[in-house]
């Protein structure tokens, strides 16, 4: 079949390949979407530990929690913990990239977070997205404000 299709493309001339090169591109492009549904990035599966620190906590406790990284894309991640998550807790992901061990630290929002009874303690699966610095600051001061009237 592909030897058939390769022969035929031989024998068009370049203004019709390109022609058909963007119709195959766009063809490609739409397939892609569908795959990923609403995504917009395709995930990577991976199982990393890493540590997180979650923002409302930091005032009072300064506590890092271990995490497990499940799959990681370029706008955010998935992580199960033992600590107790809420949708909208900024977090603070520390890990070392499986590729060449560097440090990396990303900033994320949770915006899905799933709670599960693990035998005798509680597994919070957290769908995290990232969030630039100036997100964090606005949460962080949101938390100093939010006793005042």
């Amino acid at each position: 079949m592909r030897r058939q299709i390769l022969s035929f493309l031989d024998t068009l001339p370049v203004k019709e390949l390109l022609k058909f090169r963007e119709v195959l591109n766009k063809l490609i492009e739409s397939k892609l979407q569908k795959q990923l549904g609403r995504r917009k990035s395709q995930r990577a599966k991976v199982k990393i530990s890493a540590t997180a620190n979650i923002e409302r906590e930091t005032e009072f406790f300064h506590k890092e929690h271990k995490i497990t990284i499940l799959d990681l894309s370029t706008n955010g991640l998935l992580f199960t913990t033992a600590a107790p998550i809420i949708n909208n807790d900024i977090l603070s992901v520390t890990f070392r990239s499986p590729n060449n061990g560097e440090q990396k630290n990303i900033n994320c929002q949770a915006v899905r977070v799933k709670e599960t009874n693990q035998n005798s303690y509680w597994e919070y699966k957290v769908g995290a997205k990232a969030v630039d610095q100036q997100t964090v600051r606005a949460y962080r001061e949101m938390l100093k404000n939010r006793g005042r009237f």
